[in-house]
């Protein structure tokens, strides 16, 4: 197992905080593999080396650069940078679920070895980036880029072009339902079959608002999910549910 290097909060706010309105150029030179303060899971597990560290800095800056980096990138740079990071991350970041649940992993990642490119993701012009961006939570950079790959290939074989591709068909809003509705997102195989039936339902009723299957596709999913056991039932079983659930939301807006 290998095991990150995490960044206890209180210095991670702290480089946040200076880091949030700094430009994309002078965070790139602060930008390092190592930190004094770092510490690391008290289990068994291979610390990650600097060098490796270092790779993966090289890697994702390698994909900003492909979206403009490091000038301030536009909508669809940005949303194309996500696919491609997520997909990147999650082949680079190899640790476990457990592990990736550790707030001082992304924090070491967003304050420490990648703080320039969090910067120039979330760049405002006329002001800071917002501190979330910087620190572990739902919005940070890179956690929430990570676990929407994960969920996405739990349970299903997708080659990294496969996983790409679902990445960028998705939207943003979609991805964010998604990924936010825990009950649903850590149900084993769910996201992808989700996923695939919201691309699957739009293309059905192209005339019915994508955000609007999304939203009301998942509320009746959670529904059913309190007397099924989605976890339990097969692929096919799981696959035929939700395409009646998107079959009823778009009927019923097409009433």
């Amino acid at each position: 197992m290998l095991l990150f290097p995490q960044l206890p909060r209180p210095v991670a706010s702290q480089i946040a905080m200076q880091a949030r309105a700094a430009s994309v150029a002078e965070l790139a030179k602060r930008a390092a593999a190592t930190h004094a303060a770092t510490i690391y899971t008290p289990t068994g597990g291979a610390r990650v080396l600097p060098e490796t560290l270092e790779n993966v800095r090289k890697a994702i800056v390698d994909v900003a650069a492909t979206f403009g980096y490091p000038a301030p990138p536009n909508g669809d740079q940005a949303a194309g940078f996500d696919a491609a990071a997520s997909v990147a991350l999650f082949k680079l970041v190899d640790v476990t679920p457990a592990e990736a649940s550790k707030s001082g992993v992304w924090d070491f990642l967003s304050c420490v070895l990648l703080p320039d490119l969090v910067r120039w993701r979330f760049y405002q012009a006329d002001g800071a980036s917002s501190l979330e961006r910087f620190l572990a939570g739902r919005r940070n950079s890179f956690q929430r880029l990570w676990w929407r790959a994960y969920h996405l290939t739990h349970g299903h074989t997708l080659s990294d072009t496969e996983l790409g591709k679902l990445l960028v068909d998705m939207g943003e809003d979609e991805l964010v339902q998604l990924m936010e509705r825990p009950a649903l997102a850590g149900i084993f195989r769910l996201s992808a079959t989700v996923a695939t039936g919201l691309l699957a339902a739009a293309k059905r009723a192209p005339s019915v608002s994508r955000r609007l299957l999304m939203r009301e596709g998942q509320k009746r999913l959670l529904r059913v999910s309190s007397f099924v056991a989605l976890d339990a039932v097969s692929q096919e079983e799981a696959a035929a549910i939700i395409e009646k659930i998107f079959g009823d939301v778009a009927a019923a807006a097409l009433q």
